[in-house]
C-alpha cells in the first residue's frame, strides 16, 4: 500500500510539472549563451563598457588598424590645401561639425553639410558612400578629429580633417564662406554595420563638454594632485629619442596604438591624458579609447 501510495504521489507531481510547462502564462526565463566581452579586456566584460561581442570587438580592432594603417600625414591638410582640393572633379563632401549656433553665428564653407559632433552617428544617412573623400572641419581643428577618427570604424576611412585653425583659419586666410545654414538631404549612400554604429554612437554621447581638451598648466597643477594620473605618449620612436619622454608617461606610438592593447590600463575608469607633438595624433588616440570605454580621457592641446 505504501508503494502505491508512493507511486500515485511521483505521478502527480510529474503531471504537475507537465501542466506548468504548458500552461503558457510565465515565459521561461531567456539565457543568453553568448559571451560578451569589452574589446579592451581579454579576459571579462567591464559592465560600465560597451556591451560588445568577440565579433564586434574583433571587427573594431581589425577596422582601426585599417584607419590607422590608411593615414598619410595622419589625415590633416591645411587651407590651402582644401582650396586646391576643390578645384578637383569630383570635389570632396564638405562636413561641418560644429555645432548650429556657431554656424548661423560664423558661417559656413560653401557647399558643407552640417551635422553637430554630438549628431553625427545619428545622421549618417546625410554622408556619402564609402569610397568618397571627406574633409570634416570645426572651429579649430579638435572636434572634426573626433569626427574623423569615430567615422573610420563606421567604413569612411577617407576623411581628413582641415587644420591650422580649420574653419577659423579657412575664413581669416581670406577664403569665401556662406552665411546661414546649409540645406541637408539623406543621401542613404552607405550603410555601415549597426552594431558597430551602435558602439560609435555611444562613444559620441560620452563626449564631454570641453571635448576632452586639457592644457598643460592645468595637466602640470593635477599631476600634483593626484599621483595615479596616467600618461600616454603616442609620438613616434624617432620623437621620444629627440626630445624625451615626460617622466612615468606610457609611450605607445599610435601605429601600434591598436596591437598594444595589453600596454592600455587595465581600470577603464582610470584618469588617463594622452599626448603627441601638437595634439591631433593624441586627439585621435583619445577617441580610440572613448570608443573602448574608457570614462575619463583625455587629450593635451598644444
Amino acid at each position: 500500500m505504501k508503494r502505491k501510495r508512493s507511486w500515485l504521489f511521483a505521478l502527480m507531481i510529474i503531471l504537475a510539472m507537465l501542466l506548468s510547462a504548458c500552461g503558457g502564462e510565465t515565459a521561461p526565463e531567456t539565457i543568453n549563451t553568448t559571451v560578451a566581452l569589452d574589446p579592451g579586456s581579454s579576459a571579462t566584460h567591464n559592465p560600465g563598457s560597451p556591451n560588445l561581442s568577440y565579433a564586434v570587438a574583433e571587427d573594431i580592432d581589425a577596422a582601426f588598424n585599417s584607419f590607422i594603417d590608411n593615414m598619410v600625414d595622419y589625415n590633416a591638410i591645411n587651407p590651402a590645401g582644401l582650396n586646391e582640393m576643390l578645384t578637383e572633379e569630383p570635389p570632396p563632401f564638405l562636413l561641418d561639425v560644429r555645432s548650429i549656433n556657431e554656424v548661423e553665428a560664423n558661417g559656413h564653407i560653401e557647399g558643407a553639410v552640417v551635422i553637430p559632433l554630438l549628431e553625427l552617428g545619428k545622421n549618417l544617412d546625410l554622408l556619402p558612400s564609402f569610397d568618397t573623400t571627406i574633409v570634416a572641419y570645426c572651429g579649430s581643428g579638435w572636434r572634426c578629429t573626433i569626427a574623423m577618427t569615430a567615422l573610420g570604424p563606421l567604413g569612411w576611412n577617407s576623411t581628413l580633417v582641415l587644420k591650422e585653425g580649420s574653419y577659423q583659419g579657412w575664413a581669416e586666410a581670406g577664403n569665401p564662406v556662406a552665411l546661414g545654414l546649409p540645406e541637408t538631404i539623406a543621401l542613404h549612400a552607405a550603410s555601415p554595420d549597426p552594431a558597430m554604429t551602435a558602439v560609435i554612437n555611444k562613444l559620441l554621447s560620452s563626449i564631454p563638454e570641453d571635448w576632452g581638451f586639457v592644457t598643460a598648466n592645468a595637466i602640470i597643477q593635477e599631476i600634483n594632485r593626484d599621483p595615479n594620473l596616467i600618461m600616454i605618449d603616442v609620438r613616434s620612436e624617432d620623437e621620444v629619442k629627440t626630445t624625451g619622454l615626460i617622466e612615468g608617461a606610457i609611450h605607445i606610438p599610435l601605429e601600434d596604438f591598436i596591437d598594444r592593447k595589453s600596454d592600455w590600463p587595465l581600470d577603464k575608469d582610470a584618469t588617463i591624458v594622452i599626448y603627441s607633438g601638437y595634439g591631433h595624433r593624441s586627439t585621435i588616440a583619445m577617441t580610440i579609447l572613448m570608443t573602448y570605454g574608457y570614462s575619463d580621457v583625455r587629450s593635451l592641446g598644444g
